[in-house]
């Protein structure tokens, strides 16, 4: 039996900025070898804040991938090892040197809006009626110092403060780092997948074979406890590998149909303003980090920080 192998491929996050979709893409392509199940999360068990005992062996880990077949890359993609910091990332360094990272940002209001309300989706913060309430919760913890709690789901405020973390990503990775925009991800999927394939020195000439349709938008549930429980089973039944991806997939589209209705709450341009202050000093350092490492065609959410700290010189190109 296939003992199985190391991955050389991690899409490292972020939460909720396309990392559903960029597994999806690229787990299409002949020459990458998607994992069993997307979130593997074996690195998790470097952050000291979660887990006090040894890793599982590496064997746990490549049992993950015993269906591939010698392709090129290995990938699975985990969100939540991007804003880990630096234990992760040493962890990932250490194990696998050769490893090619992607590391999806989004603008990080909209990323903690599509947090909020995927929570919402799921019922786990169900006691929490508005995001106003959402956000005063997790401001508190903030100013608290309070560490994070694995499995609480009030995470998402600390998530974006990327200025934490992206600049250790690239300062450890440097060219085997790429970073992708998820504004750019929703908008042209097939340039941003192209770029990715030729970074990673693979032949983009299959891309109209690819599925490159939306994957994994957040719902608006008519019914919350459905949504918990269909949920609970999606993850059940990846880790258990009990339905191939061919049968999960119209599962998902009926469902998707029976239980999406109409967003509740809307991002009110106040509290859009409130977040983007609470965020621009964070913004600024990545947008600075990303600048140093060469990246000049970012999101207008980068480039309106980079400008109001050097308003001298203007937008970048």
């Amino acid at each position: 039996m296939n003992a199985g192998r190391l991955p050389n491929l991690i899409v490292a996050g972020v939460p909720k900025a396309g990392t559903g979709s960029l597994f999806h893409y690229l787990a299409q392509h002949p020459q990458i070898c998607g994992s069993d199940e997307k979130e593997v999360g074996y690195f998790n068990y470097f952050n000291p804040r979660h887990h006090s005992g040894p890793p599982p062996p590496l064997e746990s880990y490549m049992r993950h991938f015993t269906h591939c077949a010698g392709e090129p890359y290995a990938m699975e993609a985990t969100p939540n090892y991007s804003y880990n910091g630096q234990p992760i990332i040493d962890a990932i360094r250490g194990t696998l040197p050769s490893a090619k990272i992607v590391l999806s940002l989004r603008a990080p209001v909209d990323r903690l809006w599509s947090e909020y309300t995927f929570q919402r989706e799921l019922g786990n913060i169900a006691k929490m009626r508005s995001f106003e309430e959402y956000l005063d919760v997790l401001e508190h913890r903030k100013r608290d110092g309070s560490d994070l709690v694995p499995r609480d789901h009030l995470h998402g405020l600390y998530i974006g403060y990327y200025g934490d973390y992206v600049p250790l990503w690239l300062s450890a990775f440097g060219e085997d780092i790429r970073v992708v925009f998820a504004e750019e991800l929703f908008r042209d999927p097939v340039t941003v997948v192209a770029d990715l394939l030729r970074w990673l020195g693979l032949d983009a000439d299959v891309l109209p074979q690819l599925d490159l349709g939306a994957r994994n938008p957040t719902q608006h549930p008519r019914s919350v406890r459905a949504a918990h429980v269909a949920y609970s089973v999606k993850r059940a039944g990846e880790r258990l590998r009990v339905l191939p991806r061919r049968v999960r997939e119209p599962i998902r589209r009926l469902y998707v149909r029976a239980n999406t209705g109409a967003p509740p709450e809307r991002l009110s341009p106040e509290m859009r303003s409130h977040v983007q202050e609470l965020y621009r000093e964070s913004t600024q350092v990545t947008a600075q980090a990303l600048a140093a490492h060469g990246y000049r065609d970012v999101p207008a959410w980068l480039q309106e920080e980079s400008a109001h700290e050097r308003p001298d010189q203007g937008h970048r190109p």
